[in-house]
């Protein structure tokens, strides 16, 4: 995805042959759109259409692959040319989100994509391992704690899948479909273009992350069931944003929302079934406690949005 230097203390990641572009511009300079009620609405609408419209266009690339001779066999496998185009597409999914934030930032916020905290330090890869640990850890914990509902699952019930592509698929989506896009657009991008009221910018963000979940397909069975659910998108976000906040550094937000993820395999794998709507509401408030937690402290220590770790 990216290349580093370890010579120097932080380097700024490419979007692709855009980030040259995207790297020019004065970081403070008034954005071309106001921050009123419109001002933030519009933003929030474009962060949902530049997502939901990532997903459908690299839907678009894999309709494609299967159209090729011998395409739709090699989606079928677990080959490692087939772990190859999954992961390739999803690369794709995430270079399509970082160029279309970079434009929007220079040509809209007048600010580079530095400044929503598309940069990578000495200090990233330790802030990103400690949120995986801890959301993955909570989610784990707290699956452990609920009452079980059945037995560990069946080994044979996951696929034929060999280990390694299946721990190499995981991490992928964790990551590159939906950590690292998503954290750019509601945790990197919208947060700090409220920088200037971060009770607002934690509110409107993590309430509009909330909401774009209603579209997910996470097991649930019912009306109550979808509105249930968003108890996990609400808790991890503000667990995001209040690692984000105490680090400077939207890597410890894209950890959490990979940490989610991988800690759901993990008990999914290695733990007795739970019930599902009970889950979502613990796991998501545990997150949400302790992401406010974090964010109350953060804000009454004066800490404020910046991304530069």
């Amino acid at each position: 995805m990216t290349s580093f230097d370890p010579s120097s203390s932080a380097t700024t990641l490419p979007a692709q042959s855009f980030s040259n572009q995207a790297a020019s511009g004065p970081p403070d300079a008034t954005p071309r759109l106001g921050l009123g009620p419109l001002g933030i609405a519009v933003r929030v609408v474009v962060a949902i259409v530049v997502l939901f419209g990532a997903n459908l266009g690299v839907g678009g690339l894999a309709a494609l692959v299967t159209l090729i001779p011998g395409g739709n066999d090699v989606m079928s496998e677990t080959t490692p040319l087939a772990l190859a185009v999954f992961v390739g597409l999803q690369v794709a999914m995430l270079a399509i989100v970082v160029t279309l934030v970079g434009l929007w930032l220079r040509f809209v916020e007048r600010r580079t994509l530095r400044s929503a905290g598309w940069t990578w330090t000495r200090s990233s890869a330790l802030w990103l391992l400690l949120a995986v640990v801890v959301a993955g850890g909570l989610v784990v914990a707290v699956t452990a704690l609920l009452p079980s509902t059945g037995p560990v699952a069946d080994a044979d019930s996951f696929g034929p899948a060999p280990v390694a592509f299946t721990i190499t698929a995981l991490v992928s989506q964790a990551f590159l479909l939906q950590g690292i896009p998503e954290e750019l657009l509601f945790r990197g991008w919208l947060l700090s273009a409220l920088r200037r009221r971060p009770v607002l910018a934690v509110v409107v963000t993590t309430l509009s992350f909330t909401i774009i979940h209603l579209a997910s397909n996470g097991g649930q069975q019912s009306v109550a069931d979808q509105f249930l659910y968003l108890a996990l998108p609400f808790g991890f976000a503000l667990l995001a944003v209040g690692m984000l906040l105490w680090t400077r550094s939207l890597w410890a937000a894209v950890g959490v929302h990979g940490g989610f993820h991988l800690g759901n395999a993990a008990a999914m794998v290695f733990l007795p079934a739970v019930d599902p709507a009970l889950s979502w509401v613990v796991i998501g408030a545990t997150h949400a406690v302790v992401g406010l937690v974090l964010v109350v402290t953060a804000l009454r220590t004066g800490r404020g949005i910046v991304l530069d770790r």
